[in-house]
Formats: C-alpha cells, sequence, structure tokens
C-alpha cells in the first residue's frame, strides 16, 4: 500500500503540473498529453482518476505480458542457435552506444519478435462481440445474442496463411507483408492494444542488450510449452543459465 502510495503521488503531481501548465505541453505527444486533451461524447476531460487509472493500466498491465513474450523469444532463440547467430550478427553491426534507437530499425530483430508474437501470442482472444442481428461470417449463421470471441492463436495457425505454422521461422516476416487480419498478436481495430509501440519498443531494447551482452545456454531437460492464465497465456518455465559474454564464445 506505501508502494502504490508513492506511485500515485508521482502520477498526480505530474497531472496537476500538466494541468497546472497546459501550455508547455501543447505540442507534446506522449500518452499522458494525449490522455488530457481526450474529450467525451459530452466533450468533458478525464477526470484526475481516471488518468491515474488509464497511466497506471498501460504501466501495469504490459509487465506481465511483454515479459512473457520475452522469455519466448530467448527460448526459441536458444533451440535453434543458427537464428540467434544470425541475430547477433546484425546486432553487432549496430552502435547501440552511440545510437540506442538504432536497433527498432533492424530488420532480423523485428522478424524475431514478430515470430514470438506468432506462435504463441500472449493475449490468446479477442474481446468478445455479441451479435445484435442475424449475421453470417465464415458460412456459419449467428442469430442475436449469440456470443462471438475471436482466437488470435488459431488465427496465427492457419496453414494457408503461415505454412508450417508450428515451426518457429522469423523469416517468413521477411518474406511476406501480413495484413492486420492474418497478423493481430495486439488485437486490432479501435479496441487495439494502447501499449503495442511500447512492447515492440520495449521487446526490441532487451533482446538485444541480453543478447549482446550474454551468451546464454537452454536447459534443454525441460520442454516449454504455453500455460494458459485467463485472458493471456505465460510460458512454463524456461531455464536458461549464463555461460560468459557473446565475445568468449566467438
Amino acid at each position: 500500500m506505501r508502494r502504490r502510495a508513492a506511485i500515485d503521488a508521482l502520477i498526480n503531481d505530474e497531472i496537476e503540473r500538466r494541468r497546472r501548465q497546459p501550455e508547455a505541453f501543447e505540442v507534446s505527444s506522449d500518452i499522458l498529453s494525449l490522455l488530457l486533451a481526450a474529450r467525451d461524447e459530452q466533450g468533458q476531460p478525464m477526470t484526475d482518476q481516471e488518468l491515474r487509472d488509464e497511466l497506471m493500466t498501460l504501466l501495469v498491465a504490459g509487465h506481465e505480458t511483454t515479459a512473457t513474450a520475452l522469455t519466448w523469444a530467448l527460448y526459441w532463440l536458444h533451440r535453434r542457435p543458427e537464428l540467434r547467430l544470425r541475430l547477433q550478427q546484425e546486432l553487432a553491426g549496430v552502435d547501440a552506444a552511440a545510437d540506442p534507437t538504432a536497433v527498432l530499425s533492424l530488420p532480423y530483430l523485428a522478424a524475431v519478435c514478430n515470430e514470438t508474437l506468432r506462435i504463441y501470442p500472449v493475449g490468446m482472444l479477442t474481446f468478445p462481440r455479441v451479435v445484435r442481428r442475424p449475421v453470417t461470417l465464415a458460412g456459419q449463421r449467428l442469430e442475436p445474442d449469440t456470443l462471438v470471441i475471436g482466437s488470435i492463436y488459431l488465427a496465427h495457425r492457419r496453414p494457408a496463411v503461415y505454412p508450417d505454422p508450428e515451426t518457429f521461422r522469423p523469416e517468413r516476416f521477411l518474406e511476406t507483408s501480413y495484413s492486420p487480419y492474418e497478423f493481430l498478436p495486439f488485437g486490432g481495430g479501435s479496441r487495439r492494444c494502447i501499449g503495442m509501440a511500447f512492447a515492440q519498443y520495449e521487446m526490441k531494447v532487451v533482446l538485444s542488450r541480453i543478447l549482446s551482452r550474454a551468451s546464454l545456454e537452454l536447459d534443454a531437460t525441460h520442454a516449454a510449452h504455453p500455460v494458459r492464465r485467463g485472458l493471456t497465456s505465460g510460458a512454463s518455465p524456461v531455464r536458461l543459465r549464463r555461460t560468459g559474454s557473446p565475445h568468449s564464445q566467438g
């Protein structure tokens, strides 16, 4: 409770500062500025409590989900050493110390992150929808009051879209551009995850740092598998041990 109170104090101080000096942030496009500028159907802004709740959701909801995606990325890269070597070679050509954002435009790093989110999407399902009038969807007639939930997991495993879908193959994202209806790890439409850009940024930065600074070895005696955690999925224990720096192994 003390920690929560300290976080609330930081957030509330920042909200008060923004409200007190709005002219200083008029050209800013950060999340808090966008939330402060938002208006509902009656033209009313968010209350301080609503702003605090939105910010906490953005900060906290992406903690375990992004960590799960990173766990899977490290798992697959160490199950397929040739893929890890290719990624490390791409990372070696970037001076991250001079430009920390340089890794964000690396194509193979982006492909690895995307394939990780394809094969085991952390968010397995879309939010449910309720049929309001009769409609035919994919050849199935749906009557009013029918509850419809899209399966992101199954969409990412359609052989017609992703040949050999059980294989972790980042190259598919270098060969093909997928539509938002084929690749949707963050959902789609107006209710797509607001943290999408932040999560992708975080994955790229963390992966590049780990693979550039440490050499890890996968404990092959434990095969990882997805585990259901309510609306999201996690990974069964993935065990990696450090064996030295990447440079020490050549």
